[in-house]
């Protein structure tokens, strides 16, 4: 009852921003995922169904608060495993610092605004944590195992960006066991692949076959190459291409060369282009662009992921939210129930503003302190189980950078998404320190 009654706290505290809006807070792609749920009808740009049709079973098809409570439930839970694991002591101080942990969280980090929103982007750290803690705990039970394996398929499933950052981090994470319990003599765990593997496939198989149920066809990615192609623009080295080729290529991209986008949003929300060519033409420029320029791509791929690392902002969601019109209409028809809540919260009136900003400067310096903290922590060497998880934090953040930078496109606000969990490391490097 003492657990339960902490965790209830801690979901509380998590949510606290969506209390203080009035209502769940909301971005762009939010109407997108909330109508394909509600209908099974794909919006272009395609994205990932998973967290479409998390957010219809969640909402009970009743209220969005329902969708945020059942995240911040999530995250509790992953949170309790990963706090029971590092931190050693009595289960009363493990409960308090995990309450305190949460506080910290809450206070310093964006992971509130992200339990808050209706955006999958949460559950990008729950797909570090579970496949961390699936790795590396050897005290959990089957049962536990099993609902970490299922948050761990969900998070894979829930945005299109993660499915390939989970391939990529599970394989890291692999050889990074095998290598620790080689230097240390130790037998390798078995089984451990299964674990962390069969979540990852089942994501990309359910994925692909509600795709199919959307007559989009069994593909992970219906939208393939779009997101690419718009990184390309942004970057101009799609427009580099298409002014030396089109003179002898007849691409119907070329009928806009006085005019191409120049910017990602411009090239998939604003600009004509995307609606009046196919997906073999995109295919064929995002081709035709890597092979003329690949070193432009590799030096500038190199340079967006240093962008990603460094350039986070809490609350991007916020401050750069758009389709007011198109979201009002969604949740008038998915969500009737919400929607005088829903327009009179702060968000919608441009009061929740002032709270981003301030809470961006505050997060930011908390970040750098956690990091300089925890780097000391880790040279230092007294807790390598908590090292562990710090490096591999930076390693799961590294390839969420490559992979939004270069795959992607470049939104920064993809890397927001796992700044909290340098400061997590930080609660827990002075939970074990505290403890001693």
């Amino acid at each position: 009852m003492r657990r339960l009654a902490l965790g209830l706290l801690a979901i509380g505290m998590l949510l606290s921003i969506a209390f203080y809006n009035g209502y769940p807070t909301i971005f762009s792609d939010t109407g997108g995922y909330l109508w394909s749920g509600a209908f099974f009808r794909a919006i272009p740009p395609f994205r990932a169904p998973g967290y479409a049709v998390f957010a219809r079973v969640t909402s009970l098809e009743l209220s969005a608060w329902f969708i945020v409570l059942v995240q911040g439930a999530i995250v509790v839970y992953v949170l309790f495993k990963a706090c029971d694991y590092l931190v050693d002591g009595q289960d009363k101080f493990r409960h308090s610092f995990m309450v305190c942990a949460v506080l910290f969280l809450t206070l310093l980090t964006s992971l509130p605004w992200l339990v808050s929103l209706i955006l999958p982007d949460v559950f990008a750290g729950l797909l570090f944590l579970s496949a961390f803690l699936l790795a590396f705990d050897g005290g959990l039970r089957t049962a536990e195992r099993l609902v970490l394996a299922a948050i761990l398929g969900l998070s894979a499933a829930s945005h299109s960006s993660l499915l390939p950052i989970g391939l990529a981090f599970v394989a890291t994470i692999l050889v990074f066991s095998a290598v620790i319990r080689a230097s240390s003599g130790l037998a390798p765990k078995k089984f451990i692949w299964a674990w962390l593997i069969v979540p990852v496939i089942a994501a990309g198989l359910a994925t692909a076959s509600l795709n199919l149920s959307m007559n989009l066809g069994f593909r992970l990615a219906p939208a393939k190459n779009d997101f690419l192609l718009a990184g390309l623009f942004g970057d101009g080295l799609a427009g580099d291409f298409l002014r030396e080729n089109c003179p002898s290529q007849p691409l119907v991209a070329c009928r806009y060369l006085s005019n191409l986008p120049k910017t990602e949003n411009e090239f998939l929300f604003v600009h004509p282009m995307l609606k009046n060519i196919d997906q073999r033409e995109i295919d064929a420029i995002v081709d035709g662009t890597l092979r003329a320029f690949p070193l432009k791509f590799l030096a500038i791929s190199a340079r967006n992921t240093m962008r990603q690392l460094i350039s986070f902002r809490t609350g991007d969601e916020i401050a750069t939210f758009g389709e007011q019109d198109w979201n009002t209409k969604v949740i008038m028809r998915v969500l009737p129930a919400d929607f005088l809540a829903f327009r009179a919260d702060k968000q919608m009136r441009g009061r929740l503003l002032p709270l981003v900003d301030a809470a961006a400067r505050l997060d930011a310096v908390a970040f750098w302190i956690s990091l300089a903290v925890c780097a000391l922590f880790a040279w230092l060497g007294r807790y390598p189980q908590i090292n562990k998880l710090f490096y591999a934090a930076l390693m799961f953040s590294l390839i969420n950078a490559a992979v939004c930078a270069t795959v992607a496109g470049v939104f920064d606000r993809y890397q927001s998404r796992v700044a909290w969990l340098v400061p997590f490391c930080f609660a827990v490097y002075l939970g074990a320190w505290v403890s001693e």
